[in-house]
Order: C-alpha cells, then sequence, then structure tokens
C-alpha cells in the first residue's frame, strides 16, 4: 500500500514533519511520501499561498501520483484545496483532512471543529475567519453532527525572521513554526477544546491546520472527547479507502 501526501506548497520545508507524524500510525505494509510543490512554479511562502498561485500544479501532482502507482492521495491541507475537482481527475481515492474528519467523526457522535488565526503574509492564504470550515460543513453533508467552530488564537513568527529562516534556515523555521503551535495546543485550542466539550456537548473534536499534527496530547489528556489529528486522520482514512477499492 502507498499513499501519497501532498503538502501543498512551494517549498518542502514541512516534510519532515508531516512524515514523523503519519509514520507511526500506519500499518506495517503501507508507506507514506510527502511531496511538496517546490519546483513547481509555486510561490515559496512558508503558509498556504493563494489557490490560484498553486491549483494547477496540485492537480498535475495528483495525476502523476496515479501514474506512479500509489493507491490513493492525500492532500494536506485543513482547508481541502481542489479536493472535488482532484477525484475527477483520476481513479484512485483521493481526500483531504476536513472529508476524513467528517466521515471519521460520524462515527464518534458530536463534532466540533477547532481553528488558528494565523497571520496571512504576502502570496499566503491563510483564513482570517472560519466560514470557510462552515461551507465544507455544508458540502459534506454534516450538519447534523455539528458542534460548531472555536478559534484558537495562535503565534506567528514575524515576518522578516520568517523570510531569513525560509531563505537561510529551514529548519529553524519549522521549529519555530511548531513552536508556536505547541503553546496554542497548551493554551488556546485547549481552551477552545473545553468551551466545546462543555458549551456544546462535543464529543469529538477536529484540529484544522496541519501543523498542529502530533501536539495534541495536552488536549488529549485533559478534556475527555475524541481528537482527530489533521494529519493522521485523513491518511488513515485514505488507507481505508485505498485497501476497500483495491480488495
Amino acid at each position: 500500500m502507498r499513499i501519497q501526501v501532498i503538502n501543498p506548497l512551494g517549498v518542502d520545508v514541512y516534510n519532515p514533519m508531516v512524515e514523523r507524524a503519519v509514520e507511526r500510525s500506519l500499518a506495517p505494509d503501507t508507506k507514506v511520501e510527502v511531496r511538496s510543490l517546490e519546483g513547481t512554479g509555486v510561490p515559496p511562502t512558508a503558509f498556504l499561498p493563494t489557490h490560484s498561485r498553486f491549483m494547477n500544479q496540485l492537480f498535475t501532482q495528483v495525476e502523476t501520483a496515479e501514474r506512479d502507482g500509489f493507491d490513493a492521495v492525500v492532500i494536506a491541507c485543513a482547508a481541502d484545496p481542489g479536493l472535488e475537482d482532484a477525484k475527477d481527475l483520476v481513479g484512485i481515492p483521493v481526500t483531504g483532512p476536513m472529508e476524513a474528519a467528517v466521515a471519521t467523526g460520524r462515527a464518534f457522535g458530536r463534532m466540533a471543529v477547532v481553528c488558528p488565526r494565523i497571520e496571512s503574509g504576502e502570496d499566503e492564504n491563510l483564513p482570517q475567519d472560519a466560514n470557510w470550515i462552515r461551507r465544507l460543513v455544508h458540502r459534506y453533508g454534516a450538519k447534523s453532527i455539528f458542534a460548531g467552530v472555536f478559534a484558537a488564537p495562535s503565534g506567528h513568527p514575524p515576518a522578516e525572521e520568517v523570510d531569513r529562516l525560509l531563505a537561510e534556515d529551514p529548519d529553524g523555521l519549522r521549529a519555530a513554526v511548531r513552536a508556536e503551535m505547541d503553546t496554542s495546543a497548551r493554551t488556546t485550542a485547549l481552551q477552545a477544546a473545553q468551551r466545546a466539550f462543555h458549551e456544546r456537548d462535543a464529543n469529538v473534536i477536529f484540529f484544522a491546520c496541519t501543523l498542529w499534527s502530533g501536539l495534541l496530547d495536552p488536549i488529549r489528556t485533559q478534556v475527555p472527547v475524541q481528537v482527530l489529528d489533521p494529519l493522521i486522520t485523513p491518511v488513515l482514512y485514505a488507507e481505508m479507502l485505498a485497501r476497500t477499492t483495491t480488495g
């Protein structure tokens, strides 16, 4: 079983993070390859580029994954960019974090979504509200299980520092960004999860940013809900779909 995870960025800064996040959750015979869109003309930004700058390259990579013999594809962005169109291009399963979270959340009951509020830089497309989540919940027919969206403002290294690290120290950039997300997992995201559980009766919570992947143990230990990791959830869902379609 081979699954390709496409990180829709023009840099490969986060690829090692994605690999570490998912590798321990897979069946022994499942292999994951992480690909970014580096070298395809997508702007080299530290966070999600503007959709118009990467969508064609994303579709090309999905088609390439099928030709290269992969059994499934995961688009590693919680907004599921291009997912519906990508499904029409290939005969293998293609999924994204939000679609997988909805499918998984139905098994547990009432699902809330926690989203970050990260400042968006030049050529980036980080949403400053949560309406994209509400649109996807509607698209995926999940209104009956939806407990609402809860914001968890997350820090962002200064723009000048991001630019410097991106050019000079990609590992340092990854560490700096992950440190900010780890802080939010212990503070604002934890508080958001507690509100979802106490105020909206949520019993499953999806964390809608792949940068939180692998950092959610503080929430699991303090809030009695099922926690859906934004990278592990779609990869396991893709693995299930691929095994179903291949027999």
